[in-house]
Parts: structure tokens; sequence; C-alpha cells
């Protein structure tokens, strides 16, 4: 009986409680975006010294980090939502969607950046 109802309590997960957390990791990816390009503007715009700069600096990696994280489990909801759309899921969508998931999490476990243009900072991040 409680596996009954642990399974229930997934498929709530998956077609409630998950479009829910993807709509609201976007608002927060934009609201990380705006914050962002207010800071950009700052550093275009304003004077300030070195230890103001440092600041702004350390706080546009902290937003870029959660930035990242938000993308992630952005792209992993969104296989989740593509699932959904089917209008009765069969064990072959179902398979194909939990293959395309993991694909994704190898891909973002393996993540590598390649610079396009300033080549010359590319070993500061391998």
């Amino acid at each position: 009986m409680e596996d009954i109802v642990k399974a229930l309590k997934s498929v709530r997960d998956v077609y409630v409680s998950f479009p829910k957390r993807l709509k609201l990791a976007e608002e927060e990816l934009s609201k990380i975006n705006q914050e962002i390009q207010d800071i950009l503007h700052v550093l275009e715009l304003a004077k300030f010294n070195a230890s103001e700069g440092y600041k702004y600096a350390r706080d546009i990696k902290e937003l870029r980090l959660e930035r990242r994280k938000l993308k992630d489990e952005i792209e992993l909801l969104e296989k989740i939502q593509e699932f959904t759309a089917y209008p009765k899921a069969s064990e072959k969508v179902i398979n194909k969607t939990i293959g395309e998931i993991n694909k994704v999490q190898t891909k973002l476990n393996n993540r590598f950046y390649t610079m396009r243009v300033r080549k010359d900072l590319q070993e500061m991040i391998k």
C-alpha cells in the first residue's frame, strides 16, 4: 500500500510540482539576468574604486554561479515538461524521457567551456 502512495506522489511531482518549479526557476533566472545587467551598467557608467570594483566582480561571480544552477535545473525540468505534453505516455515515451534526462545529467557533469574570443584566458578555467 505504501508503494502505491509513493508512486502517486511521484506522479503528482511530475504533473504538478515540477511545472511549478520550472516556472519559478525561469522567473528567478530572469531576475538574476536583470541583476547582472544592473551591475554591468554600474561598471560601464559609474566611477568606483578598486575595492568597490572587486565587490562588483564578486557579486557577478555569485550571480553567474546561481544562474548556472538555475539553467541546469531548467534544462532537466524542460525534459519532464516535454514528457507531460504526451496525452498518454507509453512505456517507450517514459524510457525515452529517462534516457534524455540521463544524457543531460551526463552533459552537465562533464561541462567545460572553450573561450570563443579571449583564448589567452582559457588556461584559467581548466
